[in-house]
């Protein structure tokens, strides 16, 4: 029953289903589509709630952006009893040019791009999403008629980054071997790869999905030298849409889990 350190709640306050959004205004949101919700706790970054969704509990907690304040945030809810956790986020354009502004995309693995992940295990250790998760928030997705995708995704440090640190995961569409190809990493943001490590290494179930807000950035026309600008957003319509249908399906799929 201690209070944990950062988000300030207690394994009486919170359930085990969780969602996670980065932006702690989102924490309100989300509130919106439960009953009885109430804020339990607002700390730095951490704001955590919980209401009602068709009869079961559901706790919502901000991470802040990035994977370190991520971590510190699955952590805590762990150690205070969540068991299911669901990021729900944005991702700017997807990294395909077949995916549009509004699509959804559903990771089942993320690209351990960042920093964070190295301190827990070393790189090799792949970060899933739970199979469970993701095939629960596949049959959501597909209830609502949305546009969706999955695969790989790409978590990262730096939203300001150097070109390198993107084009260096397709260098090798050049070759003439991939002339017809594209890259099979889907979309990239930054926190995904360690709630999937953290989760995995404390045997609870996490996955993730996310709102694409922006225009394609295709990383095969990075690779041959076209200057793509990273977006975080199309509009603010787009967004508030895409995450409308995105809060929607995390919630149906979490209660059916």
């Amino acid at each position: 029953m201690n209070l944990q350190a950062h988000i300030k709640v207690n394994s009486q306050q919170i359930s085990p289903y969780v969602l996670l959004p980065g932006d702690p205004s989102r924490v309100d949101v989300i509130g919106t589509y439960l009953d009885n919700f109430t804020i339990l706790a607002n700390n730095r970054e951490f704001r955590v709630g919980i209401g009602t969704f068709r009869g079961k509990r559901i706790t919502v907690c901000s991470t802040g952006i990035g994977c370190p304040s991520t971590a510190i945030a699955v952590e805590e809810l762990v150690n205070a009893g969540a068991k299911y956790l669901i990021r729900v986020g944005t991702c700017g354009g997807a990294w395909r040019s077949d995916i549009p502004t509004g699509s959804l995309i559903i990771p089942t693995a993320s690209v351990r791009d960042e920093g964070t992940t190295m301190e827990y295990i070393p790189q090799g250790f792949p970060a899933v999403a739970d199979f469970d998760v993701v095939n629960k928030l596949i049959l959501s997705v597909k209830k609502e008629n949305a546009k969706y995708f999955v695969g790989i995704n790409r978590t990262h440090d730096a939203f300001y980054g150097g070109q390198k640190s993107i084009t260096k995961w397709g260098e090798y569409l050049l070759s003439e071997r991939w002339k017809n190809s594209d890259t099979p990493i889907l979309s990239s943001e930054m926190e995904s790869s360690v709630l999937f490590i953290v989760a995995s290494m404390r045997n609870v179930k996490a996955g993730a999905i996310f709102a694409v807000n922006a225009d394609p950035e295709p990383l095969n026309e990075r690779v041959l030298g076209k200057k793509i600008e990273t977006k975080t957003e199309n509009s603010k319509d787009i967004t508030e849409e895409t995450v409308k249908k995105m809060i929607t399906i995390a919630l149906k799929a979490i209660t059916a889990l």
